[in-house]
């Protein structure tokens, strides 16, 4: 009789799994998404005492595996529902309609597509959820497939090592850097300053060599000095922590478009540009303003966003070819201002709480949101520096 129960349960296991699939569905269709960094406080708690991260990351950590979980649960459910239907074709039905139903719950939630950011996240989360389900049903290609995923999001994410002739390029770069900041000015002049530096001794170790490894290195050098010590750690590159003062002396001073932060958001953006690529850059972008959107942060802002961009956008027009590297050491040898580097932000909200970015903008996916993205990338796009 029991063995008879357990066949009924097995027999009955699809049905219940898509009807729990309907059900979860309407859920992610209807439901308010979980709000930037809107975790519980016990799993907040749980991230920051297991993993030692402060509350900003432990709260953005804990969204993410939580939005993830929401995700890929539909992947889960479609896989043991479909396991009832005897076609060649399951396995590939099921990886390819719990993106495509993720996708669909999520459009109908945000009133819009996802950002490209968001999509990506939403369609990782629900294969890998698929996967798992047809794992658990003891398919070996399904575990196999999952375990090839998760390695390649794993070696994808931390492709960040700085090689080792990158690594000789920028110090040497830094350090040349550093020698010169005592008679940089401070401000934006300082900024510019530093900036032709760079690129003046990029171009002096380009002579008959391939121009992108300089530019490189100028740009991770000043993403260190400017930006943040850590965008080298990220990469696993040496501390360098003797020179850790004196950077900390010039960040302090230099400025872009008069604020220190927006120097420091160019700078670290562009650095991780460099490190990795754009998409990964704009992506930590993104994280750094929502958690700042948490209580006790300094708010979203789309002025910050716009100098992720255009940090984005300078190290991608220097190191983009061989020749645009030369062409690029060229146009920073004639001189460039502020405005060359930096769209107009004047008009750009700032300070945003996390109940206003999900009310007023309708979170990362809404339609204001999305506006004014669309428009920090036209203006950035205008810019004379990187056409």
């Amino acid at each position: 009789m029991v063995l008879a129960g357990l066949d009924g349960v097995r027999l009955a296991l699809p049905r219940i799994a898509g009807g729990a699939l309907v059900l979860w569905l309407v859920m992610l269709c209807t439901l308010p998404d979980p709000r930037p960094l809107g975790a519980p406080e016990w799993a907040v708690r749980l991230a920051a005492s297991g993993a030692g991260l402060d509350d900003p990351a432990a709260r953005f950590l804990t969204t993410a595996l939580l939005r993830a979980a929401g995700v890929g649960f539909v992947g889960v459910l479609l896989a043991i529902a479909a396991s009832a239907w005897r076609s060649p074709y399951r396995i590939v039905g099921v990886l390819a309609g719990a993106p495509l139903l993720a996708l669909l719950a999520k459009r109908i939630n945000f009133g819009a597509l996802p950002i490209p950011q968001q999509l990506v996240f939403i369609l990782a989360s629900a294969v890998l959820g698929a996967l798992a389900g047809l794992a658990l049903q003891r398919s070996r290609a399904a575990l196999v497939a999952l375990v090839a995923v998760v390695s390649g999001l794993a070696a994808w994410g931390a492709a960040t090592r700085v090689p080792t002739d990158l690594n000789v390029a920028w110090q040497g770069t830094a350090r040349h850097l550093l020698s010169t900041a005592a008679d940089v000015p401070d401000g934006d002049e300082g900024f510019l300053e530093l900036l032709r530096i760079a690129f003046a001794y990029a171009e002096d170790n380009s002579h008959g060599t391939d121009a992108v490894l300089p530019n490189r290195a100028a740009i991770l050098a000043l993403g260190k000095i400017l930006g943040d010590d850590a965008v080298t750690r990220v990469g696993g590159a040496d501390r360098d922590d003797d020179a850790a003062p004196a950077r900390a002396a010039v960040r302090q001073r230099i400025r872009l478009g008069g604020r220190a932060d927006l120097s420091r958001h160019f700078w670290v953006s562009a650095a991780l540009a460099v490190l990795a690529d754009e998409q990964r850059s704009l992506a930590l972008g993104f994280a750094k303003e929502v958690m700042d959107s948490t209580p006790g942060g300094s708010g979203f802002s789309f002025i910050d966003m716009a100098a992720n961009k255009a940090g984005i956008r300078l190290a991608t027009a220097a190191t983009r070819s061989t020749k645009g590297a030369h062409a690029f050491q060229a146009r920073i040898g004639r001189g460039v201002a502020v405005a060359d580097l930096l769209p107009p932000l004047a008009d750009l909200p700032e300070g945003i709480s996390r109940d206003d970015l999900q009310s007023t903008f309708g979170g990362l996916g809404g339609a204001e949101t999305q506006r004014l993205l669309a428009e920090i990338d036209q203006r950035i796009a205008a810019l004379p520096l990187g056409r």
